[in-house]
């Protein structure tokens, strides 16, 4: 049992050397740099990572001037081209769609929810966009459980104090966290999916509310995985639910990636290969130009 069922590591353990710690958004990739890195593990090519100085991927730098308006999108590794090239992204390729409309592309590898929204905080208020777009995945729910460490780092959390977000360290374990059969427990019987829903609620709650503010229009996004759970039809309904109640525009790309098949995946890995991110584009295009997001 004691190798089935690992007690998590503490600190945690880095598994991606290209990354830094960074307190005010958890991590980046080390700024103004260029590294090159293989992926997939499993299939792996090798790509290029070209930094800003926010240390976000991109060839140029977020604040350079530009006097289009912007459409900022936030998210994890299917955001930043996890396994790609930068040019494959499909906010690179959205661009060239829509070339009068600035992309900026804060997408970070194994980003949460929470980690997305103080990059929003930091960053991207910053840029002044006239739409910010909110992505989910089907794993993004999960990470935004306390000892969730993003790609190995002791980073922020939030945590939910009468109804309200406070920044909290990361958890060091307490005693009988390091017992196997507490863990074992835990795989069994899951992460709590109420408190679970309630932090992520409280964390759309806090983009809405800046939307609100700046302001800027909102569109909240749900990308999918390689198949569709029951848990994902769940997560994905209650997204649904959520920008509904908010009035906020919300895109579903569950049925477009899996109607693209399994050629829109990398192969062995959930990531979107160049096939997919071309999706991703096209339906992205046609949403924003059909509902009149488009700035």
């Amino acid at each position: 049992m004691a190798g089935k069922f690992p007690p998590r590591a503490y600190p945690p353990v880095l598994r991606h050397p290209e990354l830094q710690a960074y307190e005010p958004y958890g991590y980046r990739l080390y700024p103004s740099r260029a590294t090159t890195v293989l992926y997939p593990p499993d299939h792996p090519r090798s790509i290029v990572l070209v930094s800003n100085r926010d240390g976000f991927r991109a060839s140029r730098e977020l604040d350079e001037p530009d006097a289009r308006p912007r459409i900022l999108f936030l998210g994890d590794g299917f955001f930043s081209g996890d396994g790609l090239e930068e040019s494959e992204r499909f906010t690179n390729l959205l661009e060239k769609l829509e070339p009068s409309v600035r992309m900026d592309n804060l997408g970070m590898t194994t980003y949460s929810p929470d980690l997305m929204l103080r990059s929003l905080e930091v960053v991207g208020l910053r840029l002044k966009p006239k739409l910010v777009v909110f992505c989910m995945g089907t794993d993004s729910f999960r990470r935004v459980s306390p000892e969730f460490d993003g790609a190995g780092f002791m980073i922020p959390r939030y945590k939910l104090v009468h109804g309200k977000l406070v920044s909290t360290p990361y958890p060091k374990p307490a005693l009988w966290e390091g017992l196997h059969l507490y863990v074992a427990a835990r795989k069994y019987l899951g992460n709590d999916a109420d408190a679970e829903r309630k932090l992520n609620q409280a964390i759309l709650d806090r983009f809405e509310e800046l939307g609100d503010q700046q302001p800027f229009r909102k569109l909240i996004l749900f990308l999918p995985g390689t198949g569709d759970t029951p848990a994902d039809k769940e997560r994905r309904a209650w997204l649904k639910a959520y920008a509904s109640q908010h009035a906020t525009p919300y895109l579903d790309l569950s049925d477009a990636m899996h109607q693209a098949g399994a050629q829109a995946f990398m192969q062995d890995n959930p990531h979107y290969s160049p096939l997919g991110h071309n999706v991703v584009a096209r339906e992205l295009d046609r949403f924003l130009s059909g509902n009149h997001l488009l700035p």
